[in-house]
């Protein structure tokens, strides 16, 4: 008999305490939730031989048919609840591999009986038929179909334990005509899978009869939990095992946890029927079991660690924990798959069969839309679409940010113009450097700019040679020592000439980032069917419009630089002349006073200085040269402008809030409309799916909230009585 304390335990287990909150881990399971969040659960796996159907009857009480071999085709929940009256009752939840039209035939099973007495005789009859509708043959013993259904089984009675299992197929490794590959691979898998959960409790079932290290069962526990802290080792078959033997001191040492491996909630042992009583009922097999457990050495294991009354207790007692330890976490991993799903509903957006349902779909689209590109454009970041980066998007580089994007842009353009705009590079001294500094050099994003053009160094002296040669067969009617207008404009031309290169280049890169920016957009608001009908149809189209109009735009930026005549209109012209004119002067004369050298360097008298000047180049060349270089500064600064503003800005910027407006969705037609945002087959399947499992979930959490609102004078006044500990029981 077991002791006052284990009473106490057994009577709160068996309050309508446990029964409420199993029953709704149960009824979260029979609306779907349990194939959508894991739940609390106690999954019964080990070899097949090892006596699994042996104790799932005995802790059920209930003989299952022996033909349908149960444990080696599919996975059985078996729900044990106490009530006044006998019930049996089988049902059929479909796997994931069956097809909808299965799937609807095997939810239509459901039988149900209340048998008199302990007849077991119309169960037997439910769980064959229900095989039958999953179409696993009985009659042929060579059937070696197996399915990812599961069974389920409700068996209630007065002597019933509040207590759900899941039994799974038994797991074997020799093949033979009745077990295939395929069948060792999916009893593997499923094993696996219902093992994975953490927050199922693994009843991991071995046999006597088989040596410890033959059984891999706890061995595949320790790969999903590491330190066995839900896995109880239940041992069968210690009958079997000659009594006083090295075997039995063996199973002995593991039964009380002094050998590895060492389990959080320790072990259990049963004494199973034999097969010469295999017809005894089940009071006389518990009487059996008890006397056993008194012989030999069993007396040495505590009782509440042998026989299959303390194993009902024992069970009910860990499921209980395991589902009020696990009750918050549940309800916010609901909370999260909610929140999941309705984020999913909305990216598909409302249902839309009608034409009038499509054109509001494609309103909502294209309001959207313009509000995220008005705000892109002015660098008004308050929406959520800019707090998210681009997948491939490095941190520092948020293209969604399309007013920062093309302000770098212009900033990189304008320092590649500054640094290397130019044909040649003038080198008045063999010190100076070919190439002005650069802000960005280094930053990501300007290798593109620095590698586009590369000009050529020229010293002063050469270019002097040039223009000399080119005033000579240029000579005019201007007076001797004027500068000819056209040698001016050839000179300009070739300075000028990279500038529609490094230009298109840029806007091309601006255009880019804006096309990125508007996908961006677009992707963010709709799905993936709705994304590229729209892009195709009316942004692709629009885009490219925009391209043609940019480059028409720079085309007549260009078109002065290329065939015009240099025309300075600004004061600051000569201003700039003078300046060029005093720093090649100076550079000049220096190199002249040092060529003709003196006895204190740094020193010279006013005949040297006098000397030296007479000694300057050709006048004229210079001239043309300073006017060249001034004229190049200046225009240069307005190209750098002009392509800013007048190319990117109103080309490419301000018509790009116009591309697809609510307006434009009102004028298109039906036949346009129904193209757009017409709903495909994928993207209602979709929506049936998420919308199936929403209001399951959502069921779930009423389910949970009503037990969380009982759970003050439900569960929380639950108290487990503690037995008297033992040096080895480790199942607290």
């Amino acid at each position: 008999m077991p002791d006052s304390s284990q009473d106490q335990a057994l009577k709160g287990l068996q309050s309508p305490s446990a029964k409420v909150l199993f029953d709704k881990i149960d009824e979260l399971r029979a609306i779907g939730v349990g194939g959508l969040v894991e739940l609390p659960q106690l999954i019964v796996c080990g070899k097949q031989s090892s006596g699994k159907s042996s104790v799932l009857e005995a802790i059920s009480r209930v003989r299952f048919p022996t033909k349908t071999k149960l444990c080696t085709r599919f996975a059985t929940e078996v729900i044990l609840r106490r009530s006044p009256e006998p019930r049996f009752k089988v049902s059929i939840d479909p796997g994931e591999s069956r097809t909808d039209e299965d799937r609807e035939r095997l939810q239509k099973f459901c039988l149900e009986v209340f048998p008199k007495g302990d007849d077991d005789t119309p169960f037997k009859d439910l769980v064959e038929r229900a095989q039958e509708w999953m179409g696993i043959d009985n009659a042929v013993e060579s059937s070696t179909g197996f399915s990812d259904d599961v069974l389920k089984v409700e068996i209630s009675g007065p002597e019933k334990p509040e207590l759900t299992l899941v039994d799974l197929p038994g797991l074997y490794e020799a093949k033979s005509k009745e077990q295939t590959t395929e069948g060792i691979q999916f009893v593997q898998k499923i094993t696996e899978k219902y093992m994975r959960n953490e927050r199922s409790i693994i009843l991991a079932v071995l046999s006597a009869k088989f040596n410890y290290v033959h059984q891999d069962i706890l061995d595949r526990a320790e790969q999903v939990d590491p330190e066995f802290k839900r896995v109880l080792g239940i041992v069968t078959a210690p009958d079997l095992m000659a009594s006083g033997s090295e075997e039995e001191d063996e199973w002995l040492d593991y039964i009380r946890n002094e050998k590895e491996p060492k389990l959080k909630l320790g072990w259990h042992v049963l004494r199973n029927r034999a097969y010469a009583e295999r017809k005894i009922d089940d009071e006389e097999r518990d009487k059996e079991e008890k006397k056993f457990f008194e012989t030999g050495k069993w007396p040495s294991i505590p009782r509440a660690h042998v026989g299959i009354e303390s194993l009902r207790h024992r069970l009910s007692e860990i499921l209980f924990d395991q589902v009020r330890r696990n009750f918050p976490n549940l309800v916010r991993d609901i909370q999260s798959k909610i929140a999941g799903h309705r984020h999913n509903l909305g990216n598909l957006g409302a249902p839309r069969s009608t034409i009038q349902e499509q054109r509001s779909f494609l309103v909502d689209i294209s309001t959207k839309f313009s509000n995220i590109v008005t705000k892109g454009l002015t660098g008004f970041y308050n929406d959520d679409f800019f707090k998210e980066l681009e997948d491939d998007a490095p941190i520092h580089d948020n293209r969604r940010r399309l007013r920062a994007v093309i302000s770098r842009l212009n900033e990189y353009f304008a320092d590649i113009m500054t640094a290397r705009g130019c044909g040649r590079t003038i080198k008045y001294c063999d010190s100076h450097d070919s190439e002005s500094h650069c802000e960005n050099l280094g930053k990501p994003g300007f290798t593109q700019y620095m590698a586009c053009w590369i000009p050529k160094d020229i010293k002063v002296e050469h270019l002097i040679e040039e223009v000399e040669e080119s005033l000579i067969l240029q000579r005019g009617s201007e007076m001797p020592g004027d500068s000819n207008p056209l040698v001016v404009r050839e000179l300009y031309r070739q300075q000028s000439e990279p500038w529609e290169m490094i230009a298109t280049m840029h806007v091309e890169t601006a255009h880019d980032a804006v096309t990125k920016f508007v996908c961006s957009v677009l992707r963010y608001l709709t799905d993936r069917n709705t994304f590229s009908a729209i892009y195709k149809d009316i942004l692709a189209p629009e885009l490219e419009k925009l391209k043609l109009s940019l480059l028409e735009k720079l085309e007549e930026l260009t078109l002065h630089s290329k065939y015009g005549h240099p025309l300075p209109v600004r004061r600051d012209y000569l201003t700039e002349i003078l300046k060029l004119q005093k720093v090649r002067q100076l550079h000049v004369l220096k190199e002249k006073l040092v060529e003709n050298g003196t006895d204190n360097p740094g020193l010279f008298n006013l005949d040297q200085i006098d000397k030296a000047g007479h000694e300057t180049r050709d006048v004229a060349a210079m001239e043309i040269i300073d006017q060249v270089e001034a004229y190049y500064k200046l225009s240069r600064s307005t190209f750098i402008d002009n392509v800013a503003i007048l190319a990117i800005e109103n080309c490419l910027l301000l018509p790009l809030e116009k591309i697809f407006t609510s307006l434009a969705v009102s004028k298109m037609d039906t036949k346009q409309i129904q193209s757009l945002a017409n709903e495909p087959a994928h993207v209602q399947s979709d929506r049936e799916i998420y919308t199936n499992q929403l209001e399951k979930l959502e069921a779930g959490l009423k389910t949970l909230n009503i037990l969380s609102r009982e759970e003050s004078s439900l569960v929380t006044p639950i108290v487990f009585v503690s037995r008297a500990p033992s040096p080895f029981d480790t199942s607290r």
